[in-house]
Order: structure tokens, then sequence, then C-alpha cells
């Protein structure tokens, strides 16, 4: 029984099967057969039978579906899968192969049926039994000693779940922490207003702007004044580590704690900046609390999609993005002489079909399953095509009445969407390796025509650096770039837009392999 995953493991997908789980299965197996040899009461036998059989049904699971062992990320985009996304992934996932687990649960009836009689009665026994628990004290002490227990002896699924109770700590620590006091001063007395548009799940080779076969960005590919970056990338494939990575001094190369590390309001509110946090998605649920909690710490902070009481019920109804304009209109028409806006669009979230108005439906919900997918959230980008395209009209107008303002606007995507693009699936779970759909995102940057003029003069290299490779885990010292504000914790070189940034780091993704090797592979 406690064999029958990891062969399993072996079988769907070798090359991320990890050899060493074998042994640390038998070796926990001794530790929770200990009891019943030492007391030889069957109730210790089937309690040990149990938690190796739960352990083993929860990975042998996620093997089928997803080809890998459980970890952290799993737990957490199952948290915050609401029934309706459930049903259209296991829809999507469904296989025979979730067959493989009768077997399983026959041996686990067979082994509670034939409880064998272990005792140290013989030399033979007793030599047996304490090989094994030298073995097992030397491999704990080792890697106790080392401080790499967690690591690398203790099992996938307990590994999972202390990683996940160890990252939900530091995000609930978020809601009771103060906004920190630092050395933050403008490099200018010029009227500042940067906007960060952050979308949700766009896939830029599904947008006509990136050449796409649909014209689905035909908006802003009008637009003769925006910068177009093609080879900016996420460094995760959820919306939580996203937004946490590009929102703090935290990234791929240096994770701190979310909790401790310096974010972008600490920055904001140290310095003369207002910042303000306008979001269509919902405040509510264990994955978004940790992006709620960091949100809280701007200065006007505006949830428009409160009608639900879940985060089920909050992406099953219809919030369309517009509903951002009325707030954003305000927020920038705030007299604060250096402001800073986000905006968080509820993008191309799933349900793709729920993500536009029937005026946008360009492409037909019809088909096979594979073509009504593609179509909706084709649609969602061409809807998401007028609201990026609406804000930037507005920044406009809003320029043209106020010459004298500095202002900027960012527009990219938490993460990507596999859309079909790479196997036969939609969404943004992954594996063995992300595929890159689920990290190629769109990057815009549109400038009023003062901070245009600044910029040909601060950083004229900017205006040649659309092919450049960039990973927004960065955008944090980006965002500061732009603000113009001077702190310690700012880091030149990781900003697109500085004369000194560094374009040669290499991209590690979350899956902790490289983006620019998997592109060359390609």
């Amino acid at each position: 029984m406690v064999l029958y995953t990891p062969i399993i493991g072996v079988i769907l997908n070798h090359a991320v099967f990890v050899p060493r789980s074998i042994m640390l299965l038998l070796l926990w197996t001794v530790v929770l057969l200990t009891p019943y040899i030492i007391s030889r009461k069957k109730v210790f036998y089937i309690i040990a039978a149990s938690i190796l059989f739960v352990d083993g049904l929860v990975n042998l699971f996620h093997w089928i579906v997803l080809k890998c062992p459980l970890n952290a990320s799993s737990i957490f985009v199952f948290l915050n899968t609401n029934f309706d996304e459930a049903s259209e992934f296991m829809a999507i996932k469904m296989t025979p192969l979730l067959l493989l687990m009768i077997p399983y649960i026959i041996l686990f009836i067979y082994t509670l049926r034939n409880i064998p009689h272990l005792a140290f009665k013989t030399k033979g026994e007793i030599i047996t039994w304490s090989s094994l628990w030298l073995i097992v004290v030397i491999f704990f002490a080792d890697n106790i000693v080392h401080e790499r227990f967690l690591r690398l002896a203790v099992p996938d699924v307990e590994r999972a779940f202390v990683s996940f109770f160890k990252e939900s700590k530091e995000y609930k620590n978020l809601r009771t922490r103060n906004l920190y006091n630092l050395e933050a001063e403008l490099t200018t007395d010029d009227s500042t207003l940067v906007v960060v548009i952050v979308g949700e799940s766009c896939n830029r080779n599904h947008m006509s702007l990136y050449g796409y076969s649909r014209e689905t960005s035909p908006r802003l590919s009008r637009r003769g004044d925006i910068l177009t970056f093609d080879n900016v990338v996420s460094a995760n494939s959820n919306t939580l580590r996203s937004v946490m990575n590009f929102m703090t001094e935290s990234n791929n190369d240096q994770p701190l704690s979310l909790d401790s590390c310096i974010h972008i309001f600490d920055i904001l509110h140290s310095s003369p900046y207002k910042s303000f946090w306008l979001s269509n998605q919902t405040p509510i649920g264990l994955w978004d609390n940790g992006v709620t909690s960091l949100a809280q710490n701007a200065d006007v902070v505006s949830f428009v999609n409160v009608t639900a009481s879940s985060s089920k019920e909050s992406t099953m109804t219809v919030s369309l993005d517009e509903r951002l304009f009325d707030p954003f209109e305000m927020a920038i028409s705030d007299t604060a002489k250096h402001k800073m806006v986000f905006l968080h669009l509820m993008g191309n979230h799933t349900q793709y079909s729920k993500r536009y108005p029937k005026s946008f439906e360009q492409y037909e919900d019809k088909g096979d399953k594979r073509n009504r997918i593609i179509n909706t959230y084709d649609n969602a980008i061409l809807y998401n095509d007028f609201v990026v395209d609406s804000i930037l009209t507005m920044l406009n107008l809003y320029s043209e009445r106020h010459p004298e303002i500095r202002i900027t606007a960012l527009y990219f995507s938490d993460h990507g969407e596999n859309v079909f693009d790479e196997g036969d699936y939609s969404g943004h779970d992954y594996s063995d390796h992300i595929p890159n759909a689920n990290v190629e995102i769109p990057f815009i940057i549109w400038f009023s025509p003062t901070q245009k003029e600044y910029m040909e003069t601060y950083c004229p290299e900017l205006f040649g650096r659309i092919h450049t490779p960039y990973m927004i885990d960065d955008l944090f010292h980006t965002m500061i770039d732009l603000g113009g504000i001077s702190t310690p914790s700012f880091d030149r070189t990781r900003s697109i837009i500085n004369r000194d940034f560094n374009p040669s780091r290499r991209r590690r993704l979350e899956d902790g392999k490289e983006y620019e090797l998997r592109i060359k592979d390609k």
C-alpha cells in the first residue's frame, strides 16, 4: 500500500519523480509502526495504516490529476477555488486514470483485514528493527543538524501542508502589521501621478496587439502613445504570490518573509505620496486576504465587487471592470500633488463568460468545449482591451486639463492563462513546469506628454527596450523609480525605466526553472 502511490507517480511522470520519496515513506512507516510493535495493540497498527493511507490517497489524486506530488501552491489554489471553478477544472481533468484509486483503496482494506504479527521475539527481528531505527535516527539527525529536515526528511504531503501553514501565517500577520516609517524623499518637486493597472489571467498570446490572429485588442493596437513590451513574464502562476512579489522587495532571487519585508505602501506612506487601491476583485476569501491585507495599507481603499458574501459568489456573478471607472475618475482628480493609483481588474478570471457584457460577444459561446472556452476567453480579452484603453483615454483627457502633471500608467497582468495553448486544458495550474502561456503577459507603458519629455532625458534607453527581458517581481523598484522616490531599498538595476537597468538577470520562475532556457528548448 505504501509503495503504490510512488509507483504510480513514476509511471505517470518519471521526469519529476524524486526517488528519495520512496525511502522517506519507508522510514516514516518504520516510525509509525513502532508503537504497535512495542505494545502489540492493533489500534496502533490501524492508526499507522490510516495515516499512511490518507497521505498516499491525497498524493495519488494529485499525481493523477496534475502529474506531480502535492505542493503548497495546490493547497492555496484549492482553498480559493469556488464550486464553478472546481467543476470546470474536474470536467477538464476528468480521466480514466482516476480508476487507479480503486486498487489503492482495496489495498488499504486488505491491510486492515490482515494485520501482521510484528514483535521483538527473535534475534533476527531484533537486529532488523534495530538496524532500521539506526538508519532512521542517523538520517533524521543529519537533516536536523544541517537544518534541512522539512525540505529533505518530510514526505510530500506533510511538507506541502507545513509550507502552506507557514505562508498562511505570514499572510495573517499582514493584517496586524503596521506601516513602516522609512527614509524616503522625492527627487523632484513636479506634480506626479502613477497609475498601476493590474490585469488578471491575461495571456498576451491571445491579444492581437501581440500578433494573435483574432482582432482581440483593436483599441490598444490603434494607440500611438503606448510602449508595448513583448518579452515580459510573471515570476508566478497565481495571483497571490505574483502580487506579493511585485508589491514588495521580495523576489524570486531573494524571497523574504512577506509580513516583515518592505512593501510599496511603506515607501509611499513615508513619502509625500497619497495612495489608492481600487479593486474589482473580491476582498473575501483566504486566497484574497493576503492581497486584501496588503491593499488595506493604501490611503484610500475601494472594493467595488462586494455584493457577494464569498469568493465563490463573487466570481460566479458578473462584476464588470468598467465599474472601476467612476472611483478611478475620483482618484485621479484628488488634489494631492503626488498620487499612486492601483487598479486591480477582474480581467480574464474564470469564468471567462462572466467577464464581458453581451455587446462584446464577438465569438459565439458554442461548439465543443474547447472552442467555447477559447471563444469566451477571447471575448474577455476584447472587453479587457476596452477597459484598459478607456482608462488610458481618461488619463489623456486629464493630462490635457493638467499638462503640468507628469503622468505614467502601467498595464500588465499578474500572470497568464493557458487556454489550450500548451496541452489540452485551460487554466493556470501546472505540474512539473509552468507552461509559457501561464507567465507570458502583456506589459504596456503610457506617458503623458510632460512625462514623456521628462523620460526622454531621464532614460532615453527605455524607448528601445520593448524587446528587453524583464520579470515583474522587480516591479517594486520600477514603481519607486516612476514615483521619483529616493529610498535605501530601491535598486536601480532592477528598474526597467532606469539607465542602470540590468537586462541580463536570469528569470527563474516559481517552478525553479529558467524562462530563457525553456524558450530556447521550445
